[in-house]
């Protein structure tokens, strides 16, 4: 089984970001990848299931704030009617 392993440059153009972004999220821990020597690289397969996990997240988020929006809505309402 081989694994694909990507350099900054292939990952800024995945993931439609500037070099050095990827640069700083890398080094920051946010983006998951390794260093050989002084050069990053990414294994594709976990950065796609990372990828796939913040898209989740996200979806979560937005519908977790829908609701909370929803919430407040109702709140103000009840309020209202006193």
């Amino acid at each position: 089984m081989t694994q694909e392993i990507l350099t900054i440059d292939q990952v800024a153009e995945l993931l439609h970001l500037h070099v050095m972004t990827v640069y700083r999220l890398a080094r920051e821990g946010r983006v998951p990848g390794f260093k050989v020597g002084s050069r990053w690289r990414f294994r594709r397969e976990i950065l796609e299931s990372w990828m796939a996990d913040r898209a989740q997240v996200s979806l979560l988020e937005a519908e977790n704030r829908r609701l909370e929006g929803q919430r407040a809505g109702r709140g103000l309402k009840e309020d209202a009617d006193d």
